[in-house]
């Protein structure tokens, strides 16, 4: 019979006291070249993927990392020698075995990004979760972009429903603050068919989660209403969400096209989440602001002055002192943290916060109860402290390296 061979490998090393099975320099290979007979061949040729993760998990380097993060010690592993899409297929692999959720922290956004789309390109991608930074700074008057914080906000809500397996995440998203998690499970709500749910409580509903009325909705955060029918944009949707009611029962729930406005497909159910992190709008802003120092309170108005947006909430409502939560507050503490490289990310927390701090020197002068960045970004030191009650593993770009 004709023979494949396959192979790759992974080298694994430990923190703590913990002997590989099979020692090469503090190291052991995952994948040894392995044979197929030609009835294998054509059946990794027909699915590839499935193959790859048999043999990668059949093989007792991976049996014996799984065991590591099943004991009681939560020493840190490290591995090294895996690059391109094989970090994701560790991943993707683990999540498989272990049966808990894990999270990938990486340096940048892009890097978040990159990682996110080898997973989902090799797992089922409803069980995989995108947590991106915010991407606005802390003390300038932009708003967020709408898709975004849809991703953020979904991402959150997915974990909480237990329904995705990986979150990927760059360190500044970690360190960001966000909406707590017991104003996300009161503010989102399930729409079913063939339930009451009053239509003009739902056009409130949307209004107070931040929502826009227009005419046509074209946006995450849009709603419109003609008669009996609602659309709108949750962020727990891909497509937009048209609502057809007759009385107070609602009768279809579709997703439609935006550019077409025609029917993707019909569902039974759809969630609707807020629009936004911070639970103010326009008509209750006023009420925070009253509480500041006239001077600053005066300032703040005049970038707000006719920018239904709000731009700059997102920092403004740690000045506020409005709670706020942070993606760990979902996680359990049987969570799997993936750092990759953990050296790399503790140099880009202390850039985080040095570039916030020459922002805040940018505009002290202007708000004088302006908070420091340490109040809107979680600590380093805290945050990396915070990873010593999960199971941790940590690529190394090259042996011995950071």
């Amino acid at each position: 019979m004709p023979q494949i061979d396959v192979f790759s490998y992974i080298c694994v090393e430990s923190h703590t006291n913990y002997t590989p099975p099979v020692n090469t320099d503090g190291a052991f290979v995952l994948f040894r070249i392995k044979e197929f007979n030609l009835a294998q061949a054509i059946e990794l040729a027909a699915n590839p993927l499935k193959s790859i993760f048999s043999v990668w998990a059949e093989h007792q380097p991976q049996l014996e990392l799984s065991n590591r993060l099943n004991q009681n010690n939560l020493g840190t592993i490290s591995v090294s020698g895996i690059e391109g899409s094989s970090p994701a297929i560790l991943i993707s692999t683990l999540a498989k075995i272990q049966k808990k959720v894990i999270l990938v922290v990486t340096q940048s956004t892009s890097e978040a990004v990159d990682f996110y789309e080898d997973i989902i390109a090799i797992t089922d991608s409803e069980k995989v979760g995108l947590f991106p930074s915010r991407q606005i700074l802390p003390y300038d008057f932009r708003p967020p972009v709408g898709e975004v914080i849809g991703i953020r906000i979904s991402t959150l809500a997915a974990i909480l429903d237990n329904s995705i397996e990986i979150i990927v995440c760059p360190v500044r998203a970690l360190m960001e603050p966000t909406i707590p998690v017991e104003q996300l499970i009161a503010e989102r709500i399930n729409l079913k068919t063939k339930t009451e749910y009053e239509l003009d409580i739902l056009v409130n509903k949307l209004v107070e989660l931040g929502f826009r009325r227009v005419p046509v909705v074209e946006e995450v955060g849009d709603f419109s209403l003609r008669g009996g029918v609602i659309d709108f944009f949750s962020p727990a949707a891909y497509a937009p969400v048209r609502v057809e009611y007759f009385g107070d029962e609602i009768e279809t729930i579709r997703l439609f096209d935006v550019s077409t406005q025609l029917t993707i497909k019909r569902v039974d159910s759809v969630n609707l989440l807020p629009r936004r992190e911070i639970p103010i709008t326009q008509e209750s802003v006023e009420m925070y602001l009253e509480k500041l120092p006239e001077t600053d309170a005066g300032y703040i108005r005049d970038r707000y002055l006719n920018d239904p947006e709000l731009p700059g909430l997102e920092w403004l409502s740690v000045m506020f002192g409005l709670k706020q939560g942070k993606l760990s507050d979902y996680l359990s503490d049987e969570t799997i943290v993936f750092t990759d490289g953990l050296g790399r990310i503790k140099d880009e927390a202390e850039s985080i916060i040095e570039e916030g701090r020459a922002l805040y020197d940018r505009l002290k002068g202007q708000i004088s109860s302006l908070v420091k960045p340490e109040k809107y970004y979680q600590k380093p030191r805290k945050l990396f402290e915070s990873f010593n009650k999960y199971r941790l593993i940590d690529r190394l770009p090259f042996k011995g390296g950071r």
